[in-house]
């Protein structure tokens, strides 16, 4: 995995590329919810962009199945 000099220590590149889009997303977020608030012009444009983010940063619902360890027929 590449590596990246940050501020003097070396930092996998994936994980830069993870916090970049985290706080970009988080800017679209407070900016989403400043112009819904302040009444600005589109409304459907700010609403799309926050409930598209809200949607990224969520995880996806998964259910945990309980594995049964089936043991095999020892009758034949």
């Amino acid at each position: 995995m590449p590596e990246w000099s940050f501020f003097g220590s070396e930092i996998p590149s994936a994980e830069i590329v993870f916090f970049c889009q985290i706080v970009e997303i988080y800017i679209i977020i407070c900016t989403s919810l400043y112009n819904l608030s302040a009444g600005s012009e589109p409304a459907n444009l700010w609403i799309t962009l926050l409930s598209s983010c809200v949607g990224y940063l969520l995880p996806s619902p998964a259910l945990k199945l309980k594995r049964r360890d089936v043991l095999p027929d020892s009758s034949q």
